[in-house]
């Protein structure tokens, strides 16, 4: 394990840290530096999926957050309850900002970061958390 994958062994650290990157998705640059670009499953993504790419941790980590929002939308996309968290989803794979998510679901900036933003970082992270634990898992068996 390396201090990079024990730094982020606390849920609530790497929700913050995956939220960070939610908010920079799409944007290679920022997520090569982005911690979570330096976990071990993401470099090794990135060595043997990637490497051929321009900034190859930046494009596996974004290749996996994109993915995790997939799988959370497919899961819980029809339930009510949930529908704007999905939306926010949605909507932060097309590359809107927080304030223009938030026009388009007619509900206050502030409204939408403390409800919505935060449910949909809770179950990307999830999401993230079980691909990189099952990763090593299959590395192990």
């Amino acid at each position: 394990m390396t201090k990079i994958d024990r730094q982020l062994s606390s849920k609530e650290v790497l929700e913050k840290r995956v939220g960070h990157a939610l908010r920079y998705l799409g944007d290679r640059t920022i997520l090569n530096r982005s911690p979570l670009s330096r976990i071990a499953f993401i470099e090794r993504l990135a060595m043997e999926e990637y490497s051929g790419r321009l900034l190859p941790r930046g494009a596996a980590l974004n290749d996996l957050l994109n993915s995790a929002i997939e799988q959370v939308l497919q899961e819980i996309g029809g339930e009510p309850r949930l529908d704007k968290t999905c939306t926010y989803l949605r909507l932060l794979m097309h590359g809107l900002s927080g304030t223009q998510i938030s026009k388009e679901l007619q509900l206050s900036r502030e409204h939408v970061c403390r409800h919505y933003r935060r449910i949909a970082i809770q179950l990307v992270t999830d999401v993230f958390l079980s691909r990189i634990n099952g990763s090593e898992q299959k590395l192990i068996n």
